[in-house]
């Protein structure tokens, strides 16, 4: 089961207009990379869970995966929390052993086997995929002591995070709340192990993995990815090509005019770059145009983002502006874009009039 029902709501602006799973990394959505890796990993049936933009979540995955693996969609109408996601789906779930349970905006390599082989081999209720935190970076501790978690938010042992992806034994349904709305941690996990009710076996894993919670995050990613596919150690999506050169990714049908100067950045499909502009570190997504004398540093260009001439931006996420979008959104409106900063630590400029 991967969790794509949220808001995506420190996304926004762009999150108004896209539901966050279909945010793309490296010139392909997140979402994709998730079914990419259950796929690897054996999976033939996937539930998803939908609320926010549902339809185009979706149309995306039956087109793209087609063929390739049985996918159900759960739709909630009001977000019903990890736990009561869950439940909704009982009927399909409570037959089988176990399942897996991962993020849609979580791009990682699961240990799905040694999950399984962890859960199964003390029959825990689960296993958890956990990994030493980012220096200074905010989480939620997670207690692990010589194969097990003792306590989530306080215990005893390596304080570690949880990483996002988990097995789970179908006997999860005798704990979940009888309501529509729950969370795992919160209603099963942290009660259970409190009481010493259930064993929850972890897995340490430190390999691949990037949080798509924030801008930040996200733009962190892009560049760390993009610089894994040209380096060869992370495949580069079908119809984008890489540029050991620049440092940069590429869709097949971008538009890089010569005398361009492009430097760790990715274009998106049919996005065009004029000549005597200047990129570094810049994320522009699908039909993006950047004209002569523009100027992006560290920032995003959201789909559709037409700059106008000599823009210069810097540590910015852009996007349309439009009606999907409040009046009172909190951000720089102007030219029919509006701005954010990336890293609210840093200045950010958006000369876009």
């Amino acid at each position: 089961m991967i969790l794509a029902a949220g808001f995506g709501t420190r996304f926004r602006p762009v999150t108004y207009a896209l539901p966050k799973p279909l945010v793309p990394l490296c010139n392909r959505p997140l979402i994709a990379y998730g079914v990419d890796t259950m796929l690897a990993a054996g999976v033939h049936e996937l539930i998803v869970n939908l609320h926010h933009l549902p339809q185009v979540i979706e149309e995306y995955l039956r087109l793209e995966f087609q063929g390739r693996c049985e996918i159900r969609f759960s739709f909630e109408k009001e977000i019903l929390g990890t736990g009561g996601g869950i439940r909704k789906v009982r009927a399909i779930l409570e037959d089988s052993e176990d399942f897996v349970v991962a993020n849609a905006d979580t791009v990682q390599l699961p240990p799905f086997r040694a999950l399984v082989e962890a859960r199964r081999s003390v029959d825990a209720l689960a296993a958890l995929t956990l990994r030493h935190p980012p220096a200074g970076d905010g989480f939620t501790s997670v207690y692990y002591d010589r194969g097990f978690i003792n306590g989530i938010g306080q215990g005893k042992g390596e304080a570690l995070m949880f990483s996002g992806c988990h097995v789970i034994s179908s006997r999860i349904f005798r704990y979940l709340p009888d309501r529509d709305f729950s969370g795992l941690t919160e209603d099963v996990y942290i009660p259970l192990l409190r009481e010493k009710q259930e064993a929850i076996a972890g897995v340490v894993d430190d390999g691949l993995w990037f949080d798509i919670g924030t801008p930040l995050r996200y733009f962190t990613a892009s560049l760390e990815v993009a610089a894994l596919m040209i380096a060869g150690d992370f495949p580069i999506p079908a119809g984008s090509t890489a540029d050991r050169t620049t440092g940069s990714i590429s869709a097949g049908d971008a538009a890089l005019e010569g005398g361009a100067q492009v430097q760790k950045s990715v274009l998106g499909n049919r996005t065009v770059v004029k000549t005597g502009t200047s990129l570094d570190g810049a994320i522009a997504w699908d039909d993006c145009f950047i004209p002569r004398g523009a100027v992006v540093r560290d920032s995003v260009l959201a789909h559709g983002v037409v700059l106008p001439a000599a823009a210069r931006l810097e540590n910015v996420l852009v996007a349309p502006d439009g009606p999907g979008i409040p009046a009172d959104f909190d951000g720089i409106r102007c030219g029919g874009l509006v701005a954010k900063p990336i890293d609210p630590s840093r200045p950010a400029i958006a000369e876009i009039r």
